[in-house]
C-alpha cells in the first residue's frame, strides 16, 4: 500500500502538468484569436471611417454647388425684377421663379438624401463584414 501513494501522487503530477498544457494552449489560442479579430476590427473601422470621409467630402461638394447654384439663380431672379414694369409682370416673374426653386429644391433635396443614404449604406458594408468575419473565427 505504501507503494501506490508515490504512484498516485506521480500520477496527479503528471496530469496536472497535462491540463496546465492545455490551459496554456486554450490560454494562447484565445489569445491569438483575440489579436485576430482586434486587427480585423481595425481595418473595417479604417474601410468605414475612408468611405465616410470621402462621402462627406464629395457631400459638401455637392451641397456648395447647390449654394452656387441657388445663389447664382437669385441673383438672376433680381436682375430680371429690374426690368419689370408693371405689378402682373412682377407676379409672373416672382411665381416662375418661386415655383422653378421650389422644383430646384425638391430635386436638390432628394439628390443630398440619395448621396447620404448611399454613403451610409456604404460605411456600414466594412462594419458589417468585419464583425461578420470576426464572429465566424471566435466560434
Amino acid at each position: 500500500m505504501l507503494e501506490s501513494k508515490p504512484n498516485t501522487t506521480r500520477l496527479h503530477e503528471v496530469e496536472g502538468r497535462k491540463a496546465a498544457r492545455q490551459g496554456a494552449a486554450f490560454g494562447n489560442a484565445g489569445s491569438e484569436n483575440f489579436k485576430a479579430t482586434a486587427e480585423e476590427t481595425t481595418m473595417a473601422l479604417e474601410k468605414t471611417y475612408s468611405v465616410v470621409a470621402t462621402g462627406a467630402a464629395d457631400f459638401h461638394h455637392q451641397w456648395i454647388e447647390i449654394v452656387r447654384f441657388n445663389t447664382n439663380s437669385t441673383l438672376d431672379f433680381v436682375q430680371q425684377l429690374f426690368s419689370v414694369r408693371s405689378p402682373t409682370e412682377f407676379l409672373e416673374l416672382s411665381s416662375a421663379h418661386f415655383r422653378t426653386q421650389f422644383e430646384t429644391f425638391t430635386e436638390q433635396s432628394r439628390h443630398l438624401t440619395g448621396m447620404a443614404q448611399k454613403m451610409t449604406t456604404n460605411a456600414v458594408e466594412p462594419l458589417q463584414a468585419g464583425i461578420k468575419s470576426a464572429l465566424s473565427k471566435t466560434a
